[in-house]
Formats: structure tokens, C-alpha cells, sequence
């Protein structure tokens, strides 16, 4: 793996982890925290990349974790098209390569949307029992507006053919946020994307899925956050996963909470609720 020089800044530091097709990712370090309860890594959801989660690593700095994250491939600062992936392996061997970088002591998994999507395939494909548990915050299982059988159709056609080919992802930023602020700055962004590939829809839609019916294989620890006003992933999801996964996940809903709880206006409330968690995993 290579690995290029580290850049520190303000006690932050940013480096560069290959994949196994030869692209760059973005990692941060948030901080350096030598006597820290545990760590956390971030992995962020569809077109927006890590730099969006800024205030959630200063929060749980704040009490005491060491905290990085990293721009999945096709976002943000790393490499690759946009919106686009060869597939599901590749994802979860640049989420390894990843984990291999940072400290395993007390390590918690973070993975929001699409991220929950990469990270809850992880923990059911590759076992990583080293892990001391992880969040899954609006994790992609199941979406609110399913596409129609013609449109799947489609995708499986055109994933034979034009795998990288992408289109608009439809996302409308007011659903991500009850307030207004986050979705402005949402749109304004350079760094978000509207844009997701014939690949990554074909692959990680039946992911969801899969990832729902095989919740009995959750080899550690899960918390499981949603809102209930989530327009774009469904609730349900959530909740069937976490009723099939033989008590190793549990979940919470949020009330007037849209798609991206940390970002929503009760978001004290779901960080002091994941930070509870979080020290009783420790205890």
C-alpha cells in the first residue's frame, strides 16, 4: 500500500492511501489524541465527501476520540469519476486499506447513507471482529421511492454495457435537513456532486437489500440512527434490520428529523444519544 507524505496542520493531518486500482484517496486525521477513549472513522454518504463532517469530529474530540475519516472514491478529494465505482469489493478494500492506517485501539465505524451502506456490507462480508462496534446513521438499505422493474431493468442492461456511465442522482438537498442553512450550503458546495454511476446503483441497490436479509451475520456492536422524516432513505430498513440481526444492533428513531441527523436541528440530541452509546460500549 502506498502511502504519500502526511500533511499536518493545527494538529490535523491529511494523507493519501492507494487503492488496489491504483487511485489516491483523501484520509484526514482530525486529531492527535494519544490518550483518547477510542477512536472513530467517518465514512460519508452519495456526492458529498468528508470535509461535511467537520463539526461531528469536533464533537466527539471534544469527549475525548480520536477521529478520522476519508473521501471515498469518486468524491471529494480522492481520485476517481465521479458518482462512480468498478463495483462493491472495491469499496470495502479501500475501507480496509483505510482501517489499516489508524489506531485499532477501542475503534467504532461511522458510516451515514451511502457510507452506511458501505460500512454495514463491510461488517457483514469481511467479520472485522477487531472492531469495537459501529454507528450507522440513515444507512442505505432500503429507499423511500423504490425504482420500478423496467428501471432496474435498465440498470442491469446498461451495467453489461456503459458501467461508468452516470446521471443526475435526483437528490433534492431540501431533504436533507429541517434546517434551511445546511441545504444552502449543501447546493453551494464545490466539492458535492449530483452524479452516481450505472455500477454503483446496480451493485450497491441489491446491497441494501442483502445487507437487510443476512443482518444475523453482525459481528459486532451496532447503533443505528434514523429520522423519521427521511424522504430519501426509509425508516424501515433500519428497523428490519436491526429486528433481524439477533440483538446485536439496536436503533433509534429521531422525530422531526430529516435525511442527515448530525446536520438536522436535533442534532445535540442524537450526538448526546450516539455518545451514550458510545461510553457504554466502552464500560
Amino acid at each position: 500500500m502506498l502511502l504519500c507524505e502526511r500533511i499536518k496542520s493545527n494538529n490535523m493531518q491529511s494523507y493519501k492511501v492507494q487503492t488496489k486500482d491504483q487511485l489516491l484517496l483523501h484520509v484526514q486525521q482530525w486529531n492527535d489524541n494519544k490518550k483518547s477513549k477510542g477512536t472513530i472513522c467517518i465514512v460519508h454518504g452519495l456526492g458529498e465527501h468528508q470535509g461535511r463532517y467537520a463539526h461531528v469530529a469536533k464533537f466527539y474530540i471534544e469527549h475525548g476520540f480520536q477521529v478520522y475519516s476519508y473521501d471515498q472514491r469518486g468524491h471529494g478529494l480522492s481520485a476517481g469519476k465521479r458518482g462512480h465505482t468498478p463495483g462493491l469489493d472495491y469499496n470495502l478494500d479501500d475501507l480496509e486499506r483505510v482501517i489499516n492506517t489508524i489506531p485499532h485501539h477501542h475503534l467504532f465505524l461511522y458510516g451515514h447513507s451511502f457510507g452506511g451502506n458501505v460500512l454495514v456490507n463491510f461488517l457483514l462480508r469481511k467479520q472485522p471482529k477487531y472492531l469495537r462496534g459501529a454507528i450507522l446513521s440513515a444507512a442505505w438499505m432500503q429507499l423511500v421511492e423504490e425504482p420500478n422493474p423496467i428501471e432496474v431493468g435498465m440498470a442491469k442492461l446498461m451495467n453489461n454495457i456503459y458501467p461508468s456511465l452516470t446521471q443526475n442522482n435526483k437528490l433534492d438537498s431540501a431533504n436533507l435537513s429541517n434546517n434551511h442553512l445546511v441545504c444552502e450550503n449543501y447546493n453551494e458546495d464545490p466539492l458535492n456532486h449530483d452524479q452516481i454511476s450505472v455500477r454503483l446503483f446496480a451493485e450497491f441497490y441489491p446491497a441494501g437489500k442483502w445487507a437487510i436479509e443476512n443482518a444475523k451475520k453482525l459481528p459486532v456492536n451496532t447503533l443505528m440512527v434514523h429520522g423519521a422524516d427521511d424522504a430519501i432513505i426509509c425508516k424501515s430498513g433500519t428497523e428490519q434490520f436491526a429486528q433481524n440481526s439477533n440483538g446485536k444492533a439496536t436503533y433509534k428513531i429521531f422525530e422531526n428529523t430529516k435525511h442527515e441527523p448530525h446536520n438536522d436541528l436535533t442534532k445535540e440530541d442524537v450526538f448526546a444519544y450516539t455518545l451514550n452509546w458510545l461510553e457504554e460500549s466502552l464500560s
